[in-house]
């Protein structure tokens, strides 16, 4: 990282300096330079000064993705804030709960999130702005200078609660910084890249990889609203030339699965293709690759990491099929038994991280952040193995381990087995109380032109799982509960009524 960047509205700040007229970001086929995005947030950082706000105030943002999201963003950092990101697809209660807990003393909304802002709109202390606004927003006054500092928190990121309420993860300047400039070394990306983003700005994932990288080293990014529809999708990503295509296990599994027309394949022009935010199956990986001739690398992180800690990087040594790679270049792995201790190479166990990607804590929340963080370790609560080589496995999460009889069971190897089915869209096993003991719990989303049944489904399963592991029942249901980035919420399934 460059000595004189200490923030990240100095990276822009600096980036824009360097050649204002570089087209930074394209929008439904308008572009936007460096220069456009640095006075934008300019402006919107004036006119938060002065209004009032102040060093460390927070401000959120409840909106899809669009030019006016990043440029807010860009501006709460430049009036020396703390920018809130919140999930659009949160239920209001939710959203309520978010803004109650991080203090946020101002929330910029989206046109879509109109009826949403107006319900909360009498909560308490938080001022809804139309983020619309934002294009009409002057230089009232310079900014005060903030002077942040590399060790300030820029960012407070709440987790998906797909195991219990959320938490706001307090990622520095530094922490985010970081990561992107430990990207860039991973993953070889030039200034003449074209990045496409539909995956939602209010996650870490995204924002980091898809917004902070290019910055950093000069790409651009196309942005997309939504990824529905996904024709639309290709035709910007056709549109613009984008060669770097970042997206979610569930959109590959789709793409993979599905007729794409040969003159699509050959109208895009990408040369790199990047999964993450869940686990990604090696099945639909390596049907990805040979359908569209790109390489797909895997990467594994989460929010309390900034969020990226290990890649899979091009090459055939530097990469491998079933891993999420290995660490970043400052990031330091190892798998360690229930009592901290750490165990040797090839030992299942939970995954600690130590980096300058670690957060600084959860906001307002101590005792949580003791829990996780352990002379200086994150602790990510997954199950994990390091090889020889030091790639990691992830096996699963700690808190979804089932036991039967004493015996573990890792749901997500009973999972991988059985989405190989051709008649199963999404699978997902939980371990449910029955009299004193667990019971293994499948519940399975057939594909919508198929059907199948349990008897069908043990029997595909017979033999590619030790017999202890098989699920005593499957549900079949219509939907599965998910996150925005495709995690199904296991806590959801545990509060189903299972049929008779």
């Amino acid at each position: 990282m460059e000595n004189s960047i200490q923030t990240l509205h100095e990276l822009l700040a600096q980036k824009a300096a360097e050649n204002p007229e570089r087209v930074f970001m394209r929008f439904e086929g308008k572009k936007y330079t460096l220069s456009n995005i640095d006075l934008w947030a300019e402006y919107i950082a004036g006119s938060l000064v002065a209004a009032g706000f102040s060093r460390s105030s927070k401000a959120a943002i409840l909106a899809r993705n669009c030019p006016e999201f990043i440029a807010a963003y860009f501006g709460i950092l430049k009036a020396g804030g703390i920018v809130v990101p919140i999930n659009i697809m949160l239920a209001p209660d939710e959203i309520r709960y978010i803004l109650n807990d991080s203090e946020a003393s101002v929330c910029f909304y989206g046109e879509e999130n109109r009826d949403v802002a107006a319900m909360l709109r009498d909560m308490g202390s938080t001022e809804f702005i139309p983020l619309l606004k934002a294009n009409q927003m002057h230089k009232h006054t310079a900014p005060a200078a903030s002077a942040s500092q590399a060790d300030d928190v820029s960012t407070i990121l709440y987790t998906s609660g797909t195991t219990g309420h959320p938490k706001g993860a307090m990622l520095t300047h530094k922490n985010l910084l970081s990561n992107a400039v430990s990207c860039t070394k991973a993953l070889d990306v030039f200034p003449k890249d074209r990045f496409v983003v539909f995956l939602p700005l209010s996650h870490a994932f995204t924002f980091t990889v898809c917004v902070l990288l290019p910055l950093y080293v000069g790409a651009s990014l196309t942005l997309i609203a939504s990824v529905s529809p996904f024709t639309k999708v290709i035709k910007r990503m056709i549109l613009d030339r984008v060669n770097i295509f970042v997206a979610v296990p569930a959109v590959y599994d789709i793409l993979a699965k599905r007729k794409v027309p040969l003159i699509v394949r050959l109208l895009l022009r990408l040369r790199l293709s990047i999964s993450g935010a869940s686990a990604l199956s090696v099945s639909t990986l390596e049907i990805f690759e040979k359908k569209f001739r790109v390489p797909l690398l895997e990467g594994y992180g989460m929010t309390e990491a900034s969020p990226v800690i290990s890649v899979n990087r091009l090459g055939r040594s530097s990469s491998k099929h079933g891993t999420v790679g290995l660490p970043l270049l400052g990031t330091e792995v190892k798998v360690v038994d229930d009592n901290g201790a750490e165990l040797p190479e090839g030992s299942a166990g939970e995954l600690t991280v130590k980096g300058p990607g670690v957060m600084k804590g959860y906001y307002r929340r101590d005792a949580d952040t003791a829990l996780t963080i352990k002379d200086g370790w994150l602790y990510t609560g997954d199950i994990a193995v390091i090889d020889a080589e030091g790639f990691i496995k992830i096996v699963d999460r700690k808190k979804d381990l089932i036991i039967v009889d004493g015996l573990n069971i890792y749901p997500s190897e009973v999972e991988n087995a059985l989405q190989k089915h051709p008649a199963v869209a999404a699978c997902a096993m939980i371990g449910l109380n029955d009299r004193g003991r667990e019971l293994p719990v499948m519940f399975v989303m057939a594909r919508k032109d198929s059907s199948v049944n349990e008897l069908e489904l043990k029997k595909f399963l017979r033999g590619k799982i030790a017999s202890f592991k098989m699920p005593r029942k499957f549900v079949l249901v219509d939907e599965l509960p998910k996150t925005i980035t495709g995690k199904i919420l296991k806590r959801e399934l545990k509060k189903w009524e299972l049929p008779a």
